[in-house]
């Protein structure tokens, strides 16, 4: 019998996927399938010019008990995000990227925390990580910046791997920016100040091709988003201090 408090939304924000939109999808529903829970995938297509509202439509007229697709006119995660909101059936939003580069033993592994914790980040750096030093990099340097000026200790702020309660992103829905992927820093960020549940757990990660972010502008824009967090809140004291990190094992 199904447990219906164990239930997923599992959400991907997609742009000119055409190449890998059906293959992955096809994918992601045989996996989920196997984990016997009820789940829904939610695919929002943010400003693409190929032919993935094309893919994406064909996709949920074969699939309509699994996959749900949107289309909004303007790019942008964040706006995908908000725009899928409401549309989110079950409790639980699992956040991927549809190249699918996390392993996606990661859901099977959310699905015994998932009751405890109100969001539950997929770390690569705890994980695994096959990817370019240059990337590691400018992560390394993400993370210790976030540590150092806004005193949290996780380790992962990118868009796939996480798992939020609904009714947190609703609670936070003002800090998902429209442009970019600061929105996941923002969310835990507001969430660990006001003493949610958070754990983080290791996520293997695999560079499958080439971002489709400008790794530069990108980082410059989420450097920056760090430094306005931190002074916005300033005043604020970081009064939750029990973070709680995936037991390793011996």
């Amino acid at each position: 019998m199904k447990d219906t408090h164990i239930a997923l939304s599992i959400f991907i924000p997609v742009f000119n996927e055409e190449g890998i939109f059906r293959q992955n999808a096809e994918r992601l529903i045989e996996f989920v399938n196997a984990l016997s829970i009820p789940y829904e995938i939610v695919i929002c297509s943010n400003g693409s010019t190929d032919r993935t509202v094309e893919l994406g439509c064909a996709l949920e007229n074969a699939y309509p008990e699994k996959i749900r697709f949107f289309a909004i006119n303007e790019k942008g995660v964040g706006r995908a995000l908000k725009f899928c909101i409401p549309h989110f059936k079950y409790s639980y939003i699992l956040s991927l990227d549809m190249d699918l580069s996390s392993d996606l033993s990661f859901i099977k592994e959310v699905l015994t925390h998932l009751t405890d914790y109100d969001i539950i980040i997929g770390s690569k750096k705890v994980g695994s990580q096959n990817r370019k030093f240059i990337r590691k990099l400018g992560s390394g340097l993400y993370i210790f910046l976030t540590k150092l000026l806004l005193g949290i200790k996780y380790t992962d702020y990118s868009l796939g791997s996480k798992v939020y309660r609904k009714d947190i992103i609703e609670r936070y829905v003002e800090w998902i920016n429209d442009y970019g992927t600061d929105y996941v820093i923002n969310i835990v960020y507001n969430a660990f100040q006001d003493g949610h549940r958070i754990i983080e757990i290791p996520v293997k990660c695999f560079d499958n091709r080439a971002s489709k972010f400008n790794l530069v502008g990108e980082g410059i824009y989420r450097f920056r988003k760090i430094f306005a967090l931190r002074f916005k809140h300033k005043g604020k004291a970081c009064h939750n201090k029990s973070i709680l990190p995936y037991n390793m094992g011996c």
